[in-house]
This record gives structure tokens, C-alpha cells and sequence, in this order.
């Protein structure tokens, strides 16, 4: 992957780095639009955040997009996916089947608006149940952004992962500490990529996760 983008704040961000086609971006760029308004009426994202969206959430959704080897075969989940972030955007670049799930029904009313805005009915499930209380179904991937720890993030998508699964995982700063402390409970095998939206972010990529039989 490229360097990290820091200094534009426009959709350049993102085709500056990642190719896209100009129906995309501009799919995209609704999103965001839509994201603005509804903030004014929603806490959907930091506000902070929202000048920089096209980074801070377009840019650090879309550096997932690369790593999926059939995107339209692709069966996703997002867990804990608030407005959508990455799983909508991946549902918009390309990937086949995105379920969005999302315990907040305010922020599923945001979900559905985008949802119809850009005619995505036919590859995004969007449910707003919390994960324990969901009928489990087998995802290709599962991603999570600002959701929880590791060792909690792979006991909530367990039931939802197949032996083939692999986790897409957005982290901070203090990744090798949740990885020291997910391997407590936890066997997997991981590949870690540097981010493209953030010089303190990491992508963690695991595969294999298995809970460790207690001693």
C-alpha cells in the first residue's frame, strides 16, 4: 500500500491512492453528503471528524477493498458498522453481499436512507439487532472499526466465521497489546497492514481464529 494520505480532505483522498470508477466516486461522494446533513440531526460520527470524512472514514473504509481477492462473491459482515463505516463503502465499491449490523435504530434509519438513495437493496442486509442475539450465518469476512478489543470482537463474530474466514479489523495505536491479549484466548494467524488514513492506524487481517480449549 501507499503512503498515508494526510494533507487533502477532498475525494482525492481516495483516488489519489485506490482506482475507482467516476460511478463509484460519485456514489461515494452522495454518501457523504447524506452523512453531513444527517449529522446535524444525528451523532452518526465524531463531528470533529467531518470535515475530514473523505480520511477519516471514506479513505479508512475503501484501504479494505484491495485485500478481498473476489469482491462480488464476497458474502461481508460488519459488526457494531454505526453509519456504515466500512461496510457500506464496500457495499458501494463492489463487494457482493453486505449485512450491516447495528444495535442503534436511529443509526439503521441513516443505514436504510443511503441505502435507498443509492439503490443497494440488492446486495445489503441491514440489521439492527445486537450480534448475541442474532440467528449466526457464515461470512467470508467480518470487519469491525471503533467497536471493542480484539478478544471481544472474535467472541461476538465466532459463531458467524467459517474455518475460512477472515477478519478484517481496523485498530489504533495499541494493537500489539490486543493481539498479545487476544492470543490469551484466542489461536489465530495474522498479517498486519499499515494504514493508509491514519500513521498510527493498523489493519489487523487474522485468519484461523479458533477458541483455545481452557486448562
Amino acid at each position: 500500500m501507499s503512503e498515508v494520505v494526510q494533507e487533502a480532505s477532498g475525494p482525492e483522498v481516495l483516488t489519489d491512492v485506490i482506482s475507482v470508477s467516476r460511478e463509484t466516486l460519485s456514489a461515494l461522494n452522495r454518501y457523504v453528503l447524506m452523512l453531513q446533513e444527517w449529522q446535524t440531526k444525528l451523532n452518526l460520527v465524531g463531528p470533529a471528524t467531518l470535515p475530514d470524512a473523505w480520511r477519516r472514514h471514506i479513505l479508512d473504509s475503501a484501504q479494505l477493498f484491495p485485500l478481498i481477492e473476489k469482491p462480488e462473491e464476497t458474502v461481508w459482515m460488519d459488526m457494531g458498522c454505526g453509519a456504515g463505516f466500512p461496510g457500506l463503502v464496500m457495499a458501494i465499491m463492489g463487494v457482493g453481499e453486505v449485512h450491516l449490523v447495528e444495535s442503534i435504530a436511529k443509526k439503521c434509519r441513516f443505514l436504510e436512507a443511503v441505502v435507498d438513495a443509492l439503490a443497494l437493496h440488492d446486495r445489503v442486509i441491514i440489521h439492527n439487532a445486537r450480534l448475541e442475539a442474532m440467528k449466526p450465518f457464515k461470512a467470508d469476512i467480518i470487519s469491525a472499526r471503533a467497536l471493542a478489543k480484539l478478544t471481544q470482537l472474535f467472541d461476538w463474530g465466532h459463531p458467524f466465521a467459517a474455518s475460512s474466514t477472515r477478519w478484517l479489523l481496523l485498530k489504533g495505536q495499541d494493537v500489539e497489546a490486543e493481539l498479545a491479549e487476544a492470543q490469551q484466548k484466542w489461536a489465530f494467524e495474522y498479517d498486519l497492514h499499515a494504514s493508509l488514513s491514519d500513521p498510527r492506524g493498523r489493519i489487523v487481517e487474522a485468519r484461523g481464529v479458533a477458541r483455545k480449549a481452557k486448562k
